[in-house]
């Protein structure tokens, strides 16, 4: 006898580690100008996150670039050159801790002109997070195809096939925070700052699995 069954694993795990992305650019007229105030840009930058307890390695670039910002004007029907951009994108990466997190953002807002910058809320070993929702959704399916068996008389035998697929590939929190470095500055305003511990609090994160199995029954 075979029975098919569907079994659902879904778990929630809370967040283990912050990912932020750093998009620093800055605009000049010539192009040495332009690298050497966006190389000192970047570099004052990270001599803030070595006062957080951050080390220079923590702090992974993306991309870099420098290239020529050029506008097309109508009337003269031919592009107009508006001089250079620097820009550098790069991450950085820590073990979950909201008072890490909150410094750090306090320190962005005091940044006159700082990257934008984007935060999401990570886990650390994925693989194994991913196998216990694998587990859980085999062992659905397993108690369904059981229950089957019983009522037609029969043992389940085996299972001779499986086939699974994640509902979301997304293996992060929902929340993110975005343009941190536009926030009004709250230096003198500890308050604030404190505050932000307790109301930037992400979701956690879930994973979902279904497993299609094939099971035989005597």
């Amino acid at each position: 006898m075979k029975i098919y069954t569907k079994g659902i694993g879904e778990k929630s795990f809370a967040p283990e580690c912050v990912r932020i992305n750093f998009d620093f650019k800055t605009r000049s007229e010539k192009y040495d100008l332009t690298l050497t105030e966006g190389v000192k840009q970047v570099e004052n930058f990270v001599n803030v996150l070595t006062k957080l307890g951050f080390k220079k390695e923590d702090f992974k670039t993306d991309s870099f670039k420098i290239y020529e910002e050029t506008k097309y004007d109508a009337n003269k029907q031919e592009n107009i050159r508006l001089g250079y951009i620097y820009n550098h994108i790069a991450n950085l990466k820590f073990d979950y801790d909201m008072n890490k997190l909150t410094s750090l953002v306090y320190e962005l807002s005091k940044i006159d002109f700082g990257p934008r910058t984007n935060i999401t809320f990570e886990l650390k070993d994925e693989d194994k997070k991913k196998s216990e929702c694998i587990d859980l959704a085999y062992q659905n399916a397993k108690s369904k195809a059981e229950a089957i068996a019983t009522s037609a008389g029969k043992k389940l035998v085996e299972c001779k096939k499986i086939s699974f697929e994640p509902l979301d590939n997304t293996i992060q929190s929902r929340s993110r925070f975005d343009g941190l470095a536009k926030m009004t500055t709250f230096e003198g305003n500890d308050s604030v700052k404190n505050a932000m511990g307790n109301i930037l609090v992400p979701e956690d994160i879930k994973l979902i699995y279904e497993l299609y199995c094939l099971w035989i029954a005597e």
